[in-house]
């Protein structure tokens, strides 16, 4: 290595920076620890130097050092402290890590250049539909098809597919490069597994390498404009320790904004400083997803100029779970649900999520299978709320599966048909198992990846989906911007929305029941063409037995069509317009439209 020298940094910016042939390096360290620079060489990775930090080059927490007169692109780094070396928390780019499950990297004095060609999406909250997925197990699979499976190009490759099925925005587990090798005690002694979901800490700018078939930069930045190319947006998981300062965090979601031209984030961790986030002028433009979206915490009394902030509606997964299996006394929060839409924030809605069961599972078993975790069933959660419709796991019986199908078909009209953003797990919409594993977090198998044969397998299915989410939003009745008022405020005739029982006009939510109707007036919500929206009646019977529905008239000129249902065959419902009579089949949805 040629001579250098060396002088103190610019303590403004962490992490690595190269300016002509000056190179600095910023680190937070340990006030108690020494720390310093340790140089490898690119072409054999050995270490070949090392540069302590001066102490007179310190400033609070934050060590920096400039080398002069030496060339970055040749060099990789670690900084050592104390006696242990480490990656620098604010490294850009990583050399290695390529193979998941291998950590070799080393941090890379480069920083990736700007990379948004394509302006963003922009998608107001009601025109979204988020679809949640993990970058590896969405087609590791053979039968994915993709050129690259288990990659950021892979996922690319199947766009037009996220694209056909109608979903808007896709929500990505942890993609930034964290530590995947996870060590337990067991009975065995230390077993080491794979952590798939990423919800740990990591290198937190970087783009994980294992989830590239070449340059991750690139790749990355080639799969968000795709994305943005089709009019679709990328939200990011990001996991933070209660450890990590505001700082830090505003900073890591500001890069991947400026960089890669990223539409949102979730937020997740303990602790996390919500308020100031929320409220973070760079992202005023960017969704910000968290687990608890209190307005009244992140804005006071005051209003968003811009809604940007959504919250997860975790108590409309339990509650509907519930309701679909047939639960009583349930009409009073489930209608709460439907509508929930708030003024401040958004309602992120969803049946099924990375924990817990798949879809198919939902209606296929009543307990978790976790045996393969090898923590003796301790781990998963025991509430899934779950039934299996009359036998564990999978079946023959022709009246088991035609149920479960029915259910499925359920769960997604209850999800779709409500207000707020409705968030799909990948696989979901065709009907992928995990084998009754509610908490596949180390299954690097199988049992997590996308089976897509099941696609085909279970077609029906699948059109039912796109179809649902096609009628969603087509008609903003079901997707409006602002809270259903719950009466007639423009004086057309009917309320926004209203609900009722067997009878029009007449809700009865006693404990016992387990049926209600939904009318949205169209009159109401605005199409794109300017003209109303057409008026919907939502029969809902989780009941284990028919029910009979008369809805309230149409109006005039119109007249009630049967728009879509969750029966099939001898399952099907029945609308007697003479009668006024709307048949329901046991266990079913029924959605009518006045043309």
């Amino acid at each position: 290595m040629k001579k250098y020298d060396t002088l103190k940094g610019d303590f403004m910016k962490l992490g690595p920076c190269t300016d002509g042939d000056t190179t600095t390096v910023s680190v937070v360290s340990d006030l108690n620890k020494n720390i310093s620079l340790e140089l490898f060489s690119k072409t054999t990775k050995k270490r070949i130097h090392s540069i302590p930090f001066p102490k007179d080059y310190r400033l609070g927490s934050v060590c920096s050092l400039a080398i002069k007169g030496f060339d970055p692109e040749q060099y990789l780094y670690r900084i050592r402290s104390g006696k242990q070396d480490r990656m620098d928390p604010y490294v850009k780019m990583i050399d290695g890590n390529r193979r998941f499950g291998k950590r070799d990297g080393l941090g890379s004095f480069e920083t990736p250049s700007p990379v948004v060609r394509h302006k963003r999406p922009g998608l107001d909250w009601e025109d979204m539909i988020i679809y949640l997925t993990n970058v590896r197990a969405f087609t590791k699979d053979n039968s994915s098809g993709v050129s690259n499976p288990g990659t950021f190009d892979g996922m690319r490759e199947k766009i037009p597919y996220l694209k056909k099925l109608g979903v808007t925005s896709v929500l990505l587990q942890p993609a930034y490069d964290f530590e995947e090798i996870t060590e337990q005690t067991s009975e065995r002694g230390i077993v080491q597994k794979l952590n798939l979901w990423g919800y740990v800490p990591g290198n937190y700018f970087v783009p994980k390498p294992s989830y590239a078939a070449g340059d991750p930069a690139e790749e990355f930045a080639g799969l968000v404009d795709e994305l943005h190319k089709n009019g679709m947006e990328l939200i990011l998981q990001f996991y933070f320790l209660p450890d990590d300062s505001l700082c830090f965090i505003i900073e890591v979601l500001r890069f991947w904004v400026m960089t890669y031209g990223i539409d949102g984030f979730e937020v997740m961790g303990a602790d996390l400083p919500v308020r100031e986030i929320a409220r973070e002028p760079y992202l005023s433009d960017t969704k910000l997803i968290f687990a608890n979206a209190d307005p009244d915490l992140i804005y006071g009394r005051s209003a968003p100029v811009e809604i940007n902030v959504g919250g997860i509606n975790d108590p409309f997964m339990y509650d509907m779970r519930k309701f679909l299996k047939g639960d009583e006394d349930m009409l009073n929060s489930i209608s709460r649900n439907i509508l929930l839409n708030p003024d401040r924030t958004a309602a992120i809605n969803r049946i099924t999520t990375y924990h817990g069961f798949t879809l198919k599972d939902l209606v296929s078993y009543e307990r978790k299978h976790n045996e393969k975790n090898g923590e003796g069933g301790a781990d998963g959660s025991d509430y899934n709320y779950s039934w299996n419709c009359g036998e564990e796991g999978p079946s023959r019986k022709k009246a088991v599966n035609s149920l479960r199908l029915r259910q499925m078909k359920n769960a997604m009209m209850l999800l779709l048909l409500s207000q707020g953003v409705p968030l799909i797990r990948s696989g979901d919409e065709f009907g992928n198992s995990q084998r009754g594993n509610n908490n596949a977090w180390c299954q690097d198998n199988s049992i997590s990846y996308l089976n897509w044969k099941d696609a085909e397998k279970n077609s029906e299915f699948l059109d039912f989906v796109k179809e649902l989410i096609a009628l969603r939003r087509a008609h903003p009745v079901f997707h409006g911007r602002y809270a259903k008022k719950m009466y007639d405020y423009i004086s057309c005739g009917a309320p926004d929305a209203s609900f009722h029982g067997d009878q029009a006009w007449n809700q009865n939510f006693v404990n016992y029941n387990r049926h209600f109707a939904l009318m949205y007036a169209g009159a109401y919500e605005k199409m794109g063409s300017g003209k109303c929206d057409d008026d919907f009646y939502i029969a809902y019977n989780m009941h284990w037995t028919g029910h009979r529905f008369h809805p309230p008239k149409p109006p005039r000129g119109k007249k009630w069509e049967m728009c879509m249902t969750s029966g099939s065959g001898r399952e099907i419902a029945s609308y007697d317009a003479a009668k006024n009579e709307l048949a329901v089949f046991a266990r079913s949805i029924v959605v009518l439209r006045a043309k």
